[in-house]
């Protein structure tokens, strides 16, 4: 998928009003402390007590955290290049930081899936195999996960020509042909799974409904799989919805932009007046969209202390 830094590296670059180099370091700073802090509570409660870590979900919950680490680990780089307004990590560290962003990203929104498959066969069990076999096939389903997101991360770094800065020097076309696939297979399928296999859960629980311990943990299991699924979504749409806007837009003119700007003068007639800067309202949009990306890694460990009473129990 495009990675973030398009959007974010060339936007604090332009000549823009607001105050890129002080709001983004300082989110991005306590979005590394809390969030490193947050998963690693979480890793100390599902590895040490026995009970948690023996649940089918665990493993999978492990994997969705380790993703969300490897985000908050970009965020460094996020933070100087927004104090400086400039990139200066060579393209190297820009290239790694887009797989990264890639890679992550795909492996949050594969666990939530297959997390949603794992909650419906709980919920409804058609069939009970061996505790050793279910075992495996987490296990196999953490190592496809993260081979199906590094094979579409690659295209990233074999395909895509770096030419000084932090920026991505592709055509519409070019952009399109990554943005479109992306969107697709990181957001609308995998949302459109979990979609499906909630609601299956959803009807399965009002319909049969079985001991009361295990209905409400049921329960909450659930709602913390649609949780975390609806913070994805609210985080990564309104990325998005600039990029397709930054892509398709004819009015849309700034370093942010993957067209080139000799591009775009030559297939217009008519002068038009170029501007160094971007308006306010694509500046408030574009820090909102980053905010909420830099933000997205945080979420999991509260959402899953607010919603098991054991786990806060351990902590304490």
């Amino acid at each position: 998928m495009p990675a973030i830094v398009n959007l974010l590296f060339n936007v604090v670059s332009t000549n823009t009003t607001i105050s890129f180099h002080v709001v983004l370091p300082s989110v991005s700073l306590v979005s590394l402390l809390a969030g490193v802090g947050g998963h690693l509570l979480l890793w100390l409660v599902l590895l040490r007590n026995p009970r948690s870590r023996a649940k089918p979900s665990s493993v999978l919950l492990l994997n969705l955290s380790l993703a969300d680490l490897g985000a908050l680990l970009t965020l460094p780089c996020v933070l100087l290049s927004a104090s400086f307004q400039d990139w200066q990590l060579g393209g190297g560290t820009c290239v790694l930081l887009g797989f990264m962003t890639s890679v992550t990203v795909g492996v949050e929104i594969f666990s939530l899936a297959v997390l949603s498959v794992l909650r419906y066969r709980i919920v409804a069990p058609l069939t009970s195999p061996p505790a050793s076999l279910v075992q495996s096939g987490r296990l196999c389903a953490v190592v496809a996960i993260w081979l199906i997101s590094i094979t579409m991360a690659l295209p990233k770094v074999t395909y895509i020509n770096f030419k000084g800065g932090c920026t991505w020097s592709v055509g519409r076309d070019e952009w399109l042909f990554f943005l479109v696939p992306a969107f697709l297979v990181y957001y609308v399928a995998p949302l459109f799974c979990i979609a499906i296999n909630c609601g299956l859960i959803i009807s399965q629980l009002h319909r049969c409904r079985g001991p009361i311990a295990s209905h409400r943990r049921n329960k909450k299991a659930t709602a913390l799989l649609i949780s975390s699924t609806l913070v994805f979504a609210i985080s990564w749409l309104p990325y998005y919805s600039l990029e397709f806007v930054n892509v398709l837009s004819p009015y849309i003119i700034s370093e942010a932009s993957p067209v080139s700007l000799p591009v775009l003068l030559a297939n217009t007639s008519s002068p038009i007046k170029v501007k160094t800067g971007v308006s306010i309202l694509w500046e408030v949009a574009s820090l909102t969209a980053i905010l909420l990306v830099c933000l997205a890694p945080c979420w999991n460990p509260p959402l899953y202390f607010l919603l098991s009473r054991p786990a806060v129990r351990q902590l304490q």
